[in-house]
């Protein structure tokens, strides 16, 4: 990432730029150190077991398909994340890598890539069945994301619940308000018989 010596629009910039920095440099090693160490462990463990070191055709797919995917949010955090410089001469930041939405989803594929990436070298393919967590997790904040939308056209159904209206009671001699809770009427009652707590209360 270009460094930039110009003085920054604030001080988040600033802080956004360095975090971003930091995080697309671990995000490089983290894909050397996890892609070497799972060849490194299949070749050994080839050695040492009847495992082949290379994979089978349908989880050789899934790892060729997610590490290209993987370079390729790597790419997208790379775009969005650039510093540029504004009209007024300071640098703006990119887009917070740390932020929520799209961009933890993308770190959650990364993520899971790297953890089937190097548990398949280690326990077998079978690891690559964790990838469905990402589509069922990706549809689980969709449909909280768009549960406002729902609930404005199916109100029964996704609408937020009313609460219970509060309990009513009448008085022994049937003089209750209709809607009028039970302290209310107990309240009432006390002062029509002259409690002094009641009226000092009211006072």
């Amino acid at each position: 990432m270009v460094r930039f010596t110009l003085t920054f629009a604030n001080a988040s910039s600033k802080r956004i730029v360095s975090a971003n920095e930091t995080a697309l440099k671990n995000l490089r090693l983290g894909f050397l150190i996890i892609n070497l160490s799972a060849l490194i462990l299949r070749l050994i463990l080839s050695r040492i077991t009847s495992r082949s070191a290379i994979p089978r055709l349908i989880p050789l797919v899934l790892q060729i398909g997610s590490f290209v995917g993987s370079l390729s949010v790597w790419r997208w955090f790379v775009l969005i994340s650039t510093p540029r410089i504004g009209n007024d001469g300071k640098v703006r930041s990119g887009e917070d890598l740390g932020g929520k939405g799209v961009v933890e989803l993308a770190w959650d594929l990364i993520y899971m890539t790297w953890i089937c990436t190097l548990g398949s070298a280690l326990f077998g393919e079978w690891i690559w069945w964790l990838m469905l967590l990402i589509p069922i997790f990706g549809t689980y904040k969709a449909f909280y994301t768009l549960k406002p939308l729902l609930g404005m056209f199916l109100p029964s159904l996704f609408g937020p619940r009313s609460n219970n209206p509060p309990e009513t009671e009448t008085t022994k001699d049937g003089s209750g308000t209709l809607g009028e809770s039970k302290k209310q009427a107990k309240l009432r009652v006390r002062a029509e018989k002259g409690d002094k707590r009641v009226q000092q209360r009211k006072a």
